[in-house]
């Protein structure tokens, strides 16, 4: 059956629910009720339910966010259906960014009305259950961040070398074929009827990002990342590096994209485009570009285009971040708070009183960001932590104009990551080998090779060895290994398939080599474990 929670923290609303319809009718349990925000993610963890139906406005944690954390965590499902009492189209804004199936007002609401949102789930979940990439779905349910991860990297040069963006774009499925690439940096201006800060600006920003992704990736391919609350960039397929043969095409298909944004939340968009790249890994290059025209931008409240020939060189004679950034990984990935507070003091230093640095200051306050975000296992929720009180939070760089600014915000990461980060030292390295754990379980019909793997989680290889050996109790390879060997086990109790194609199906060479390993780690030979399990059935 389909199982159904409903989280609401008016009693008389979830009785009502339970009794609207005959439930049985519509193949669907009623496996738990929740009635504040916590209570409901945490049903949702442990009941694993197929749709929610949630109140938007709920005590310690709002059904958005509950909504929003479960996205990140297990993709697409479950499927939510929203009610509020509210009939402001901010929240329905809010439902679309969660990727609500459906909203609906309480004092609207009739059996017709929730029998109708009830088939459209069910319809929905049908289809996702009939893809073949089902069984993958909460594995992978955080593909989206990841990839925004992987493009943030790309711009801001935090890739090690080009083998381990080659990998990382393999492994997160990143189609970047086409001919050539440029970046468009994005601003969102307005509307001024919404508060500066709060749950209203965040949901209006969201779901302005995600519409401006469903408006261009209908017409082509392309990658939309979210930069901070309110500059989000888009990587766009082009024919080639000559400008003559893209601009008019691209200055339009963004047009259409911010004239359907201005319709349908009454913001203003505007943006720098930057030029065309041939290889993908050098689209920082186009990125620094458009950031560089974004001023122009903002004077001018439309699209422009980087004019050929302006110079893309900074001031590093003070300051050269790349000479930092090994250093910062390290103490990133050693949780060595020490070295981390005494490397950003010393960027402070450099930057405070130098207005002429306000570029280099910018990138470097970016990259320590995204190298927290990217390296840490909790990354995202420890800055969230730390900047939870600033009014746009962390993702404000952009809307900084000087290096005296700059210098504040890195002050206040070196503080709060620095608190943060020597309370939860151990439990923070045990989550980075359950994740490398979960990824191999997810991936043993590859090879999975030290190098490969530390790659993939943009760690060394030496140190994730270290890492791994320390906190699982096992070095890399033996894990691997009998991993590997109790999943042949399982496939050989299910009788799926013959031994030379499950050692296939686990990535091995041979049949012979599979045998071999099999043997050492269990004892006995694959034929010989399947006899035993053949001789148990017929006992």
């Amino acid at each position: 059956m389909i199982k159904l929670l409903i989280a609401d923290d008016e009693a008389l609303v979830c009785i009502g629910l339970q009794s609207m319809l005959k439930w049985e009718q519509f193949n669907i349990e009623i496996a738990g009720i929740a009635h504040n925000g916590a209570q409901e993610e945490q049903m949702i963890d442990t009941l694993r339910p197929d749709i929610v139906i949630s109140d938007i406005k709920m005590p310690i944690k709002s059904g958005l966010e509950v909504a929003g954390s479960v996205r990140k965590k297990y993709g697409r499902l479950p499927l939510f259906i929203m009610l509020t009492s509210y009939e402001e189209f901010e929240y329905a804004r809010g439902a679309i960014e969660v990727q609500a199936t459906d909203y609906l007002v309480k004092l609207e609401l009739t059996p017709e009305a929730l029998a109708g949102s009830i088939r459209r789930a069910i319809s929905i979940l049908e289809a996702y259950r009939t893809m073949e990439s089902y069984p993958n779905l909460v594995h992978r349910g955080n593909l989206q961040a990841q990839r925004d991860k992987f493009f943030i990297r790309l711009f801001n040069n935090l890739f090690e070398n080009k083998n381990q963006y080659l990998l990382q774009k393999e492994d997160l499925d990143v189609d970047l074929s086409e001919p050539a690439y440029l970046v468009c940096t994005c601003r969102i201006l307005g509307p001024d009827s919404v508060p500066p800060r709060g749950d209203k600006l965040i949901a209006l920003c969201s779901s302005t990002v995600q519409m401006a992704k469903d408006t261009l990736t209908s017409v082509r391919p392309c990658y939309v990342t979210s930069l901070d609350l309110r500059n989000f960039a888009v990587a766009l397929p082009v024919a080639g590096t000559d400008p003559r043969d893209w601009m008019p095409e691209i200055e339009q298909q963004l047009a259409d994209m911010a004239l359907v944004l201005h319709n349908y939340f009454n913001v203003t968009i505007i943006g720098a485009i930057g030029f065309a790249v041939e290889d993908p890994y050098l689209l920082r290059e186009s990125y620094l570009a458009a950031r560089k025209a974004l001023p122009a931008a903002v004077k001018e409240r439309s699209f422009v285009f980087f004019t050929e020939g302006e110079s893309l060189e900074q001031d590093h004679t003070l300051f050269d971040f790349s000479e930092s950034r090994s250093e910062i990984r390290r103490a990133f990935e050693e949780m060595d708070t020490r070295a981390l507070y005494t490397i950003i003091s010393k960027m402070i230093e450099i930057f405070e009183g130098r207005p002429d640095l306000l570029v280099p200051a910018t990138d470097a306050a970016c990259n320590i960001l995204y190298m927290a975000t990217s390296l840490l296992a909790d990354g995202e929720n420890i800055v969230e932590q730390i900047f939870e009180n600033e009014p746009e939070g962390y993702r404000a760089i952009y809307q900084m104009h000087t290096t005296q600014e700059i210098a504040g915000w890195l002050i206040r990461f070196r503080d709060g990551c620095s608190d943060i980060l020597s309370t939860r030292r151990q439990s923070y390295k045990e989550q980075i080998v359950r994740n490398v754990q979960e990824y191999i379980k997810r991936n043993l019909g590859s090879k999975l090779s030290l190098n490969q793997v530390a790659d993939v989680f943009n760690f060394s290889p030496n140190y994730l060895s270290h890492l791994f050996s320390k906190v699982a109790k096992v070095n890399y390879v033996e894990y691997i290994t009998e991993t590997k060997i109790a999943a042949a086990k399982e496939m050989m109790v299910r009788g799926e398939g013959r031994i030379y194609e499950i050692s296939q199906k686990l990535g091995y060479e041979s049949a012979f080599y599979f045998s071999k390993v099999f043997k050492k780690v269990t004892g006995v030979s694959p034929r010989d474990y399947i006899q035993q399990i053949e001789a148990g059935l017929e006992s």
